[in-house]
Formats: structure tokens, C-alpha cells, sequence
């Protein structure tokens, strides 16, 4: 005796687990002006996807032009991610995401940076699978606290920090997979020197994927980042 399910698993509030791991090179141009790069890989606990990431960003820092009697920090950042999802059970796609960013940051005390992070992305998909919707349109908006003990036990510009963020997604036009709704995201990072530090993260993921399905899951990420400026 056989059962044949043909609906859309809207109901599969699963709980998954992912190990991400990236590199974040910054290259400073100008004063004012860098180049910041993310290659990066993920995987999931059942072992049926693997994702390669590669996207790179212009930030442009200037003169801020509103909140000016805060000591502040404004930003505006615009570039290209490239995304390969290998589908171990199903097709594999490819992601092509140009995006544009607004940051907006302040500082609290001393010790404390609160950033505000608005991104928007357009998102072009490349696969076999059917049917697919191969164009999306989303807004994210992020917002994190940094607590730095850079120089508190140790040596000036060395210590740890820990980062804490809460991002939520807004799609305008909802793409066929990997539509996160919120990403909730305390972390912990060691800072050897102003140009290097190491980051551990585990947040909570609630995404909703159609892939073969509508799957509703909500995703606990290990996240490793190594971040470096030149």
C-alpha cells in the first residue's frame, strides 16, 4: 500500500540546521571609499543542498545629512551577488542579485554602535525547475547593536565584541525559493587588531522556500566569519 501526496507541504514547519561559513575581505580605497566582499558557503544537516556564494559592494561614506547633532554614520552601498544552489534532489539554479543599501548608524556610548541597515535587492533566478517564478523583488531591513570591549582586559584594539541584529524581509516580488521573513541574530567575535577579527553566530531563521513544494522552516544557522580590511 502506497501514499502519493500532490499538495504543496504548506504546513511544514520543520526545524532545519545550517553551517555557514565566510570570508569578508574589505579592500579601502579612500578615505572614504571601499570595496567589501563576501565569498561564503552553506550547507544544511540533511545534506540535500549545498550553496556558493560570491557578491562583492561599493560603500561610499558621506557627510550625514540628517540627525546632525548625533555622532553618527551614513553609508550608501550598491553591488552584485552571485548565488549557486546545488539541489542534490531536484534542480540545481543560479542566483544573480544586483542590490543597493542605505546605512545609518549611531553611537549609543562609547562602547555601544546601533546600525541601521536598508537593502534592496532584485533577484534573478536561472534554473529548469517548473514552475518557477525566475524574478523577485524584496526590501530588508536590519537592525543591529554592537557591544565592543576592544581594549578592556587587553591590549588597545584587542578584545572581544558581540553583535546582536534583528532583520526582516519584505517581498515586493516574491521569488520561487529561499524567501526569508526574519532572521534573528546574536553573535559573539574576537578582534585581534583593527584589520582582522573572527565572528561565531547562531541565529534563528523563519524562511519559506518553494522548491518542489512550499516548505515553511524555520532554520537554526552556525555561522563562522572571518572578517579582514587591507
Amino acid at each position: 500500500m502506497s501514499y502519493a501526496q500532490d499538495e504543496p507541504l504548506e504546513d511544514d514547519n520543520s526545524f532545519t540546521q545550517q553551517l555557514w561559513l565566510s570570508l569578508n575581505p574589505t579592500w579601502t580605497l579612500k578615505d572614504s571609499v571601499s570595496l567589501k566582499t563576501d565569498i561564503g558557503y552553506r550547507t544544511v544537516n540533511s545534506n540535500s543542498w549545498d550553496r556558493y556564494i560570491a557578491r562583492a559592494g561599493y560603500e561610499k561614506q558621506f557627510s550625514p545629512f540628517i540627525f546632525k547633532n548625533l555622532k553618527r554614520t551614513e553609508s550608501y552601498i550598491g553591488g552584485l551577488g552571485l548565488f549557486y544552489f546545488n539541489n542534490k534532489s531536484g534542480y540545481n539554479s543560479l542566483e544573480i542579485r544586483p542590490f543597493q543599501g542605505y546605512s545609518l548608524g549611531f553611537y549609543i556610548t562609547q562602547r555601544i554602535h546601533l546600525t541601521n541597515y536598508f537593502r534592496l535587492e532584485e533577484r534573478f533566478l536561472i534554473t529548469k525547475q517548473e514552475p518557477s517564478n525566475h524574478f523577485g523583488l524584496r526590501l530588508r531591513y536590519q537592525i543591529m547593536a554592537n557591544i565592543g570591549l576592544q581594549g578592556f582586559l587587553f591590549q588597545e584594539e584587542r578584545g572581544f565584541y558581540f553583535p546582536m541584529g534583528v532583520e526582516f524581509f519584505f517581498n515586493i516580488v516574491e521569488l520561487s525559493q529561499f524567501s526569508d521573513v526574519i532572521r534573528i541574530t546574536p553573535g559573539a567575535g574576537y578582534q585581534f587588531d583593527k584589520t582582522f577579527k573572527i565572528q561565531g553566530m547562531l541565529a534563528y531563521h523563519y524562511t519559506e522556500q518553494n522548491i518542489g513544494g512550499l516548505y515553511k522552516t524555520n532554520d537554526i544557522i552556525f555561522r563562522i566569519k572571518v572578517i579582514k580590511t587591507f
